[in-house]
């Protein structure tokens, strides 16, 4: 059983530029070009929800960006031409050059157990820097960087250094100058003739404990504003004032305070779906089960990590009872009702499960039923069709028949999975076509916990 979600591997950046799997190349080439334009001091705010394709976003960018690095370490230029190529190919096969620009990615959030937010940030920089560009960084680079550490620290960075370079630069613990200038210097010094400008991409800033990102904003705009220096933090704006009001109190205006640090604010638009879907290998246009899933994924707003989780529970929990018409014949009423079940109301039981598990607990014990309306609106006319007795219509043109509303229709449905006493003696409940029993929502909430014998783990 292997995992839907697109894990930010450097084959998968590769290979979902190169064929454009989401159709978001447009969208890395213009924020390259954003980037490109820049020629002083910027921080930039890329905004997102949690799941939306941040990070994958920000290292796409850095790739292409790093391909027009001529100092990028490379032991095959194959690939590096590609990007290149596409990059060509978008503007129309005519020369766009991009300026030299030195890229660091930062995980903030992988780094918050930190002293200071400055030690790992420049032993982020410094690291990146050694991997990834072939330029000798001189005594001095490394000198400075060892005192800002030790600043910040209080402790000597000797291993530290040790590991870049065979020489021990700490022969003076620290020059007479502050440690703001030192900072400045330890900068230009890895820009000298190695690239313009320096781009660093902050990722996750909105998931680290509020004093971590509180201090490493403040840092940034104390100690690391240069105008050769470009900041990328790729973060959910709303999420992140949430944890900027949990350090500053509930009455703090956070969105002011960010205005502070962002120069730009620029939210990453939406993948193609219907290209995203491709890539899982996701048809939602034949059988009603995936209809049903597309419409849950659009009711609920789905981003695409939890696209690609529920699209893997929903076809373990029910995908051959509702594709496989020979092997699982419903025939009678009650097989139909559970049947009925089968592809409508499970996966909205899943969804729920992903984005609000109170709502969930509610729709299960029969307190709430708007779990069902609000997918319904995300489905075509037709589909509820046997929901209807044989006296009664959803239009006002069937003459002899009584009118009756859609919402009444599902109220009856759900009343009928969730709400009925079986303990009083009925023994099943119909509405129009279908026959509900008790042992129907014990079916779809065994259904639902992957539990059940309709489960399959042998996924593609």
């Amino acid at each position: 059983m292997k995992s839907y979600e697109l894990q930010p591997t450097y084959e998968n950046l590769l290979n979902t530029y190169l064929n454009d799997t989401i159709a978001r190349d447009i969208d890395v080439f213009r924020f390259v070009e954003i980037l490109n334009s820049i020629d002083d001091s910027c921080s930039i705010a890329l905004d997102g929800g949690w799941g939306s394709g941040k990070t994958f976003f920000v290292k796409q960018v850095k790739m292409v960006m790093d391909a027009h690095n001529d100092f990028i370490v490379s032991d095959d230029d194959t690939d590096r031409k590609k990007i290149k190529g596409m990059w060509t190919q978008h503007h129309n096969n005519q020369s766009a050059e991009l300026q030299t620009q030195v890229s660091v990615y930062y995980d903030s959030w992988e780094n918050d157990n930190d002293e200071d937010p400055v030690l790992s940030l420049v032993y982020s920089i410094l690291q990146s820097v050694e991997s990834d560009y072939s330029f000798k960084k001189g005594i001095d680079c490394l000198q400075l960087a060892a005192n800002i550490l030790e600043f910040f620290s209080g402790k000597k960075w000797t291993q530290l250094i040790n590991s870049f370079k065979s020489e021990d630069p700490l022969q003076e613990l620290k020059k007479e100058k502050g440690i703001q200038e030192t900072i400045k210097e330890f900068l230009d010094s890895l820009l000298l003739e190695k690239g313009n400008r320096l781009v660093v991409f902050i990722d996750e800033l909105d998931r680290c404990k509020p004093s971590y990102a509180v201090r490493l904003l403040e840092r940034i705009k104390h100690y690391f504003s240069n105008d050769r220096i470009t900041y990328v933090f790729s973060v959910n704006i709303n999420e992140l004032q949430h944890t900027i009001k949990q350090y500053y109190g509930a009455d703090f205006n956070a969105s002011k305070y960010l205005d502070r640090f962002f120069d730009l604010r620029i939210s990453l638009p939406p993948a193609d779906l219907k290209r995203y879907y491709q890539s899982l290998n996701f048809n939602c246009s034949h059988y009603r089960y995936d209809i049903v899933c597309d419409a849950v994924i659009k009711a609920y707003h789905f981003e695409l990590r939890e696209i690609a989780k529920y699209l893997r529970l929903t076809k373990i929990a029910a995908y051959e009872p509702t594709h496989d018409s020979k092997k699982y014949d419903f025939s009678f009423s009650d097989e139909l009702g559970l049947k009925f079940g089968l592809m409508y109301v499970v996966p909205i039981m899943i969804g729920l499960k992903i984005c609000d598990s109170r709502r969930y607990s509610d729709f299960i014990n029969g307190k709430d039923y708007t779990p069902l309306l609000e997918v319904s609106d995300c489905l075509k006319d037709g589909y509820f069709d046997w929901l209807l007795s044989k006296t009664e219509s959803f239009k006002g043109n069937d003459e002899g028949k009584t009118v009756v509303s859609l919402d009444v229709k599902i109220k009856e449905l759900y009343k009928a999975l969730f709400a009925t006493n079986f303990d009083s003696g009925t023994y099943a409940t119909n509405v129009g076509e279908y026959s509900f029993e008790r042992s129907t929502k014990e079916t779809l909430i065994r259904t639902t916990s992957l539990l059940s014998n309709y489960a399959n783990t042998e996924i593609d």
